[in-house]
C-alpha cells in the first residue's frame, strides 16, 4: 500500500507538472525523491530479512538498492551539472546490472530452499501417517474391548438413517435385543420408545448443541414392559459421515426409590407443615425446652407479644439468661411438678416483659421425650386481661349498687315532682315523695294506674303528638299540662320526659314543674302592662322635649370645647411667636453692629481714597476687618434664617391639619428649634434620641402639638420645685408598618388619682393659675383620632412620667379628607 500510494502521488505529480509552467528540474524532484525513498525503504527490508542461510547475500543486496536509492536522490542535482551527466548514467547502470543479477541469484537460492523444505515435509508426513496407522489399530482393538466392558450400554448409529451400527454386551441385557436382532434395525423398528415424540426432542437438542446429556426417558423392553433409561449422546464425524454415539443407563430401580422416597418426604413434609401451623396458630403462647438444659428449642409467634423477645433472641438461651421468671420459686415449683406428675395445669405464672413490665399467665405443660432427649412443652396464655375484667366487673358491680341506691336517694329527694312510667303497659311504675305531697295522694293508690286515669296528657291530639315526638326524639321538654289533685283542683304543670331503658323495659322518667302560681303571676303582669303601657305613651312626650333641650345644651358645649381647643392652639402658637421673636433678636441685633460697623469703615476708606492717603496697611486692615464682618454677619444671619424657616413650617403645620409624607426626625428637629426658646434659658434641657430614615405620611401639625403640649406639662407641673431636670425625646420604628415616640421626664412624677384623670377634660392641677385642662386631652384625642395610634402614660410619685405614643407610619383618612377626596 505504500508503495502504491507512493506511485500515486508521483502519477499525480507529473500529471500536473506538465500541465503547469513548472521548471524540469521541479517537475522531476519528487518524483525521484520518492523512488528513492521507497528503494531505501526496500533495502532496509532485505537489510533485515537476513538471516543465517546466504547472510552475506542479502547484506550486500540491500547495500546495492540503498546505493541505487541514494544515487536517485542525487540524480535531479547532477544532471544539471553536465560533467557528472556521463558518469551518472554509468553509476546507474552498473547498479542496475548487479541489483538484476543479485535477484537472480537470490531467487534461484529461494527455489532451492523451498524444494528442500517440501521434501522434508514430505517425509515427515510420510512417518506421522504411519505412525497414525499404528495407533489407529492399537485404538480399535482398545477402543472395542472397552466399549464391551463399559457397564452402561453403548450404542452406534447413523445419523442420517438412524440404524445402529455396533451395540454392546449391555443391550441385550437391558432391551431384550440380542446385537444381531439390532444391526441394520433404528429404534421405531424394535419399538423401543414409549413415547416416539421425545425422540424427536432428544434429536433436536443433539442437532442443535452437538450433544445431549442425561436425557431421561421410558423405553419399551423386547417384552413389553417399561423401563426408565437415561440417555447421553454426542455426534461426531467419521470417513466424512455424521455418526451418533449413545450411552444409557437403566434407571428403574432408582426411580422407584426416589419415587417412594419423595412420597415419604412428602407425607413428612405435609406433617411437619400441619404440625408447625397447628404449633403457630395455636392461640396460647408454646414453647420447647430441653428438660436437660432448660434451652429454648422453639417458640411460636405468640412469644413475642407476651415476652418482648423475637424467636431469634430465645432459641439456644434459657429463660433465666433473658430473666422471665419475675418470681423464681415458681419455675423451681413448675419443674417440681412436671418432675413428680410428667404435666401441670392452669398454674398462675408472673413473668416480666422484656420492657420491663409484669403479665400474670395462666400456664400448663407436659413433658415429652425425641430422639432419647427429654422435652418441656408449655403453653401460656396471658390472663391480665381477665383480671383486669374481672376486677372491672366487681368495680362495675360496686358502682351499679352506689348509683342505683344514689339515684334511688336523688329520685326520692327530688324537689320536683318525678313518676317512672311503663311505656308498653302505660303504668305508673315509681313516684317521688315530692310527687305525692304535691297531689295529695298515698303510695299504693298510685303505683299500677295508667297516666291515662291520672288526667295526663288528656285530650287525644296531644297525646298522640307526646307519644310520637317520645319515641322520636327519646324527650318532650316543658309540656303544658292541666292536672286535678286529689281535691279536685286544678294545676299547671310542665311536663318534661325522657325515654330510657331500665331492666331491658322502655320506661319513661318525667318530670313535674308546677307553674300555677307563675302563670297566675303572668296574668297579672299582662294587666299592669296595659296599665304601664299609657303612663309610658304620657312619659315618652316628656323624654323627647327634654332631648331636644339637651341636645341644644350639647351641640353649645361641643361649640365651647372646640373653641376652647382652638384658643389653646392659638396660645400655644403666640408662645411659640413670642419665643421666636426672642431668639430672632440677639442675631438681629448681632448684625445689624456688623453692619454699621462695616458702614463706618468704609466711609472712612472712601474718605483716605478721595484725599490720596490710602496705604497699603490701612486697606489690608480694612479687607480684615470686612472678611471678619461678612463672616459673622453670615452666620448670624444663617441662624435667623434656620430659626425662621423650622418656624415657617412648624407655624403652618400647628395652624392647619394639613397631610403630607415627611421624615420624623427631621420634623422633630424642626419642632424642637422652634421650642428651644421655652428653656433655652432655665435649668432644665431636653436629650433626643431619633432613629434616622423614618418615613411618615401622616399629620405633622397634630404631631407637633402633642410634643407641644407635652413640654408644656412637663415645664408647668413636672419640675415644680425643682432646682434642675431632663427631658428626653425618642422615636424607634416597631416594625414595618408602627412607629414608638416617647417622651419622658424625670420630674415628680404623678399619683394613680391624677393618672386615672389626666387625659380627662378641663382636668388640671393648677385650677385658677393659668392651666385650662384641656393640653392632655387634645392630645389624647389627637393620637387616637387623627394619628390613630394608642397612648399610654407611666408614672410614680418622684419617679418622672413617660408617655409612649404608638403611631402607624400611614395615618387613617379623615374623613374630611376622604369625603374630599371622593368628591
Amino acid at each position: 500500500m505504500p508503495v502504491m500510494l507512493g506511485f500515486s502521488v508521483g502519477t499525480l505529480w507529473l500529471l500536473m507538472t506538465s500541465l503547469t509552467a513548472v521548471t524540469p528540474l521541479w517537475s522531476m524532484l519528487p518524483v525521484y525523491l520518492l523512488s528513492g525513498v521507497v528503494l531505501m525503504s526496500a533495502a532496509s527490508n532485505f537489510w533485515r530479512a537476513r538471516g543465517e542461510k546466504h547472510s552475506l547475500g542479502f547484506q550486500l543486496l540491500g547495500s546495492l538498492i540503498f546505493l541505487k536509492g541514494l544515487q536517485l536522490l542525487g540524480f535531479p542535482f547532477l544532471s544539471r551539472r553536465t560533467e557528472y551527466v556521463a558518469w551518472g548514467y554509468e553509476v546507474a547502470a552498473f547498479l542496475d546490472l548487479v541489483i538484476g543479477m543479485l535477484f537472480l541469484v537470490a531467487a534461484l537460492l529461494r527455489q532451492q530452499d523451498d524444494m528442500v523444505r517440501v521434501n522434508d515435509s514430505l517425509k515427515q508426513e510420510m512417518d506421522e501417517r504411519k505412525n497414525i496407522e499404528r495407533l489407529s489399530k492399537e485404538r480399535e482393538t482398545l477402543f472395542e474391548k472397552v466399549f464391551q466392558m463399559v457397564p452402561d450400554v453403548l450404542a452406534i448409529c447413523r445419523e442420517k438413517d438412524g440404524r445402529y451400527l455396533d451395540v454392546n454386551r449391555h443391550w441385550e441385557t437391558i432391551t431384550g435385543y440380542t446385537r444381531d436382532e439390532t444391526l441394520g434395525r433404528y429404534s421405531l423398528e424394535l419399538n423401543l420408545w414409549m413415547d416416539a415424540s421425545l425422540r424427536d426432542d432428544m434429536l433436536a437438542i443433539l442437532r442443535c448443541d452437538g450433544e445431549v446429556n442425561n436425557f431421561e426417558t421410558i423405553y419399551r423392553h423386547k417384552l413389553g414392559h417399561p423401563y426408565h433409561v437415561l440417555i447421553s449422546g454426542t455426534r461426531f464425524d467419521a470417513g466424512g459421515e455424521p455418526y451418533i454415539a449413545y450411552a444409557m443407563q437403566d434407571i428403574s430401580a432408582l426411580r422407584k426409590v426416589e419415587q417412594l422416597q419423595e412420597k415419604v418426604e412428602r407425607a413428612l413434609q405435609e406433617r411437619e407443615k400441619l404440625l408447625s401451623t397447628v404449633f403457630q396458630l395455636v392461640p396460647d403462647t408454646l414453647t420447647i425446652t430441653r428438660m436437660a438444659s432448660g434451652e429454648y428449642v422453639d417458640v411460636n409467634r405468640n412469644w413475642e407479644p407476651i415476652s418482648g423477645y423475637t424467636r431469634e433472641e430465645v432459641i439456644g438461651r434459657t429463660s433465666n439468661d433473658i430473666q422471665l421468671w419475675d418470681k423464681p420459686e415458681q419455675r423451681d415449683e413448675l419443674i417440681s411438678r412436671i418432675r413428680q406428675q410428667g404435666e401441670v395445669h392452669n398454674m398462675q405464672i408472673a413473668f416480666r416483659h422484656k420492657q420491663g413490665h409484669i403479665s400474670q399467665c395462666r400456664v400448663s405443660g407436659s413433658q415429652f421425650e425425641a430422639g432419647g432427649e427429654a422435652y418441656l412443652l408449655l403453653s401460656s396464655r396471658n390472663i391480665d386481661q381477665e383480671l383486669s375484667a374481672e376486677a372491672a366487673r366487681l368495680q362495675v358491680e360496686s358502682l351499679l349498687r352506689e348509683n342505683e341506691q344514689k339515684y334511688s336517694t336523688l329520685f326520692q329527694l327530688s324537689p320536683i315532682p318525678l313518676g317512672l312510667v311503663d311505656v308498653h303497659t302505660d303504668c305508673i311504675v315509681e313516684v317521688n315523695d315530692i310527687w305525692l305531697k304535691e297531689f295529695g295522694y298515698q303510695r299504693e293508690d298510685i303505683i299500677g294506674r295508667t297516666t291515662m286515669d291520672m288526667g295526663f296528657v288528656a285530650q287525644a291530639q296531644e297525646r298522640e303528638k307526646f307519644n310520637a315526638d317520645l319515641w322520636r326524639d327519646k324527650k318532650v321538654d316543658q309540656l303544658e299540662v292541666r292536672i286535678q289533685n286529689q281535691l279536685q283542683e286544678e294545676m299547671i304543670f310542665l311536663l318534661s320526659a325522657r325515654l330510657i331503658r331500665m331492666h331491658d323495659k322502655s320506661m319513661c322518667i318525667f318530670s313535674l314543674l308546677n307553674v300555677t302560681r307563675q302563670v297566675q303571676i303572668e296574668q297579672e303582669i299582662r294587666e299592669m302592662t296595659a296599665q304601664l303601657e299609657e303612663r309610658v305613651r304620657l312619659r315618652t312626650l316628656n323624654l323627647q322635649q327634654a332631648n331636644a333641650e339637651l341636645a341644644a345644651a350639647m351641640e353649645s358645649l361641643r361649640h365651647t370645647q372646640d373653641e376652647l381647643v382652638r384658643s389653646e392652639k392659638m396660645a400655644a402658637l403666640g408662645s411659640l411667636v413670642a419665643g421666636v421673636a426672642h431668639e430672632l433678636n440677639t442675631p438681629i441685633g448681632n448684625s445689624v453692629t456688623v453692619a454699621s460697623t462695616l458702614q463706618d469703615k468704609t466711609k472712612e476708606m472712601l474718605h483716605d481714597v478721595s484725599e490720596g492717603k490710602l496705604k497699603r496697611s490701612t486697606l489690608m486692615n480694612y479687607l480684615e476687618n470686612a472678611a471678619t464682618g461678612t463672616a459673622l454677619l453670615m452666620r448670624t444671619l444663617g441662624m435667623a434664617r434656620e430659626l425662621i424657616r423650622s418656624f415657617k413650617q412648624v407655624a403652618v403645620d400647628q395652624s392647619s391639619n394639613h397631610r403630607r409624607q415627611f421624615d420624623l426626625q427631621t420634623a422633630l428637629e424642626e419642632l424642637i428649634v422652634t421650642l428651644a426658646p421655652m428653656y433655652k434659658k432655665t435649668a432644665y434641657t431636653l436629650v433626643m434620641e431619633l432613629e434616622p430614615g423614618i418615613m411618615m405620611d401622616s399629620y405633622p401639625g397634630p404631631l407637633g402639638q402633642i410634643i407641644t403640649n407635652f413640654m408644656t406639662n412637663a415645664l408647668t407641673h413636672a419640675f415644680e420645685y425643682r432646682e434642675h431636670g431632663e427631658m428626653r425625646l425618642s422615636s424607634r420604628r416597631m416594625d414595618s408598618d408602627k412607629v414608638q415616640i416617647v417622651f419622658a421626664d424625670n420630674g415628680i412624677g404623678m399619683s394613680e388619682q391624677i393618672q386615672k384623670r389626666v387625659f380627662d377634660p378641663f382636668f388640671t392641677t393648677k385650677l385658677g393659675q393659668g392651666g385650662s385642662g384641656l393640653g392632655m386631652n387634645i392630645a389624647y384625642n389627637l393620637v387616637t383620632g387623627v394619628l390613630g395610634g394608642e397612648i399610654q402614660l407611666l408614672s410614680k410619685p418622684d419617679e418622672g412620667a413617660t408617655f409612649i405614643m404608638s403611631l402607624p407610619l400611614m395615618a387613617p383618612q379623615l374623613r374630611a379628607e376622604q369625603e374630599k377626596r371622593e368628591g
